[in-house]
């Protein structure tokens, strides 16, 4: 495992935008973890995550205010981990995310309706990184 003390170079560099399932990790009730699949958007050193209002990811990033997302590819693994704040979700983002996952037409036809407004947007800042690769 090797530790790093800002986001990767090279390989993994490349990859981080790349549309991929990845494992979003939070603290649950109790000090219990939770471990989610999800899709995401890399955007300016952050990870964008969307997720129903008061769903379980919600409720934990807004009690612990941490999370890690975890990348996978084959035997290679690396994790950021850092604060998270919830923010309200905007139409323009969930279309970013489905056009990215699912391009244009797909993206246009999730976010017709204002299904946004039962969501939010999970926003993790990472401060440590660490992985294998």
């Amino acid at each position: 495992m090797a530790e790093l003390v800002g986001p990767p170079a090279g390989w993994w560099a490349e990859r981080l935008g790349e549309p991929r399932t990845v494992v979003l990790g939070t603290v649950g009730p109790g000090n219990r973890p939770h471990a989610a699949a999800v899709w995401y958007l890399w955007r300016g050193g952050e990870v964008l995550v969307v997720t129903g209002r008061g769903s379980q990811k919600h409720r934990n990033a807004e009690r612990s205010g941490r999370a890690s997302v975890t990348w996978l590819d084959d035997w290679r693994y690396l994790v950021a981990e850092g604060p998270v704040t919830v923010e309200p979700l905007r139409r323009e983002e969930r279309y970013a995310l489905w056009e990215q996952y699912r391009g244009p037409e797909a993206a246009a036809r999730e976010t017709a309706s204002d299904a946004h407004e039962e969501m939010v947007l999970l926003r993790l800042r990472p401060e440590r990184w660490w992985g294998q690769w």
